[in-house]
């Protein structure tokens, strides 16, 4: 499937350990490492055929939330998705992306304790996993009846949503459906940046501007998984352009250009109100397109 090239495998990181769990919440101090939710590339030099394996490990959802949360992004009401009827989407393309879309949008009602909100999430995240074939992770575990069960309980919420993830990244693999990987992630990492930066516009917090620009830093790594899986859905290309488009935007910003170091600087780097209106205004359009089906 990938002969001649790098075999490519999306991993999304998971919140398991207890710690971590307890800073989602709300009831610790993050450590210092933790406070970004960064895409690992790691390469496996003893994948089969000698082909090396290029892993890209991203932050879930959960994990975005949770870090946005942690830098003073208050709960607003209607942010989310209004979608009411996933049967709308068509496509397997439209399905993938808005399952991210609704898993961003689960992640960030269960962290504000928007308990009825995220329960229906839940079950659009369900019936849009049941129309690309997937359906079946939601009753591993009795996931679903276990998040319903513990509606109005955060950290057990958290911790069945990171063990979602887990199932659904186990299954895709096993069915080698990576693309739906990479898929769902571009819309889940699209609806967590327009929330954030909606929330942002609202109450001009700090550090939820730094947390903007360092989830940022992720975009490239998403484009080049996508790109790997892009002979598996020729819909995918037009993706890869979608996404391409606010990365240039980002990549010509000032405060970008003048931060050679990036990701790596101790530096927290932060965005001009300017560079917040025109990178708002690209993930609007963007994640509009994307919840309209488009």
């Amino acid at each position: 499937m990938f002969s001649n090239k790098k075999l490519l495998v999306v991993k999304t990181t998971l919140f398991i350990a207890s710690t971590m769990l307890f800073v989602a919440c709300g009831n610790g101090e993050a450590p210092k490492e933790d406070t970004a939710a960064k895409a690992v590339v790691t390469e496996d030099s003893t994948a089969s055929n000698d082909v090396p394996e290029t892993s890209y490990s991203l932050p879930s959802p959960l994990q975005i939330a949770s870090i946005f949360k942690k830098s003073g992004m208050k709960y607003k009401a209607d942010l989310t998705s209004q979608m009411k009827d996933p049967a709308k989407y068509s496509t397997n393309l439209s399905k993938a992306l808005n399952l991210g879309v609704f898993s961003a949008d689960l992640s960030y009602c269960v962290l504000n304790k928007q308990s009825q909100e995220a329960m229906r999430y839940m079950k659009l995240c369900r019936s849009l996993a049941d129309n690309l074939g997937m359906g079946s992770v939601f009753d591993e575990s009795n996931l679903s009846k276990r998040f319903e069960k513990n509606l109005g309980n955060e950290d057990s919420l958290a911790y069945i949503i990171a063990e979602l993830q887990m199932v659904t990244d186990m299954y895709l693999d096993e069915n080698d459906q990576q693309q739906i990987t990479s898929i769902v992630f571009a819309g889940a990492w699209t609806e967590s940046m327009y929330v954030g930066s909606k929330v942002y516009e609202k109450g001009k917090e700090k550090g939820l501007n730094t947390k903007l620009a360092e989830q940022m830093n992720i975009l490239g790594s998403i484009v080049n998984a996508l790109k790997a899986v892009e002979k598996k859905d020729a819909a995918i290309g037009g993706l890869i352009a979608d996404m391409k488009s606010v990365k240039d935007i980002y990549d010509e910003l000032p405060s970008v250009k003048n931060n050679p170091q990036g990701e790596d600087s101790d530096k927290p780097m932060s965005f001009t109100e300017d560079e917040i209106v025109k990178l708002t205004k690209k993930i609007d359009e963007l994640r509009t397109k994307f919840i309209n089906g488009l």
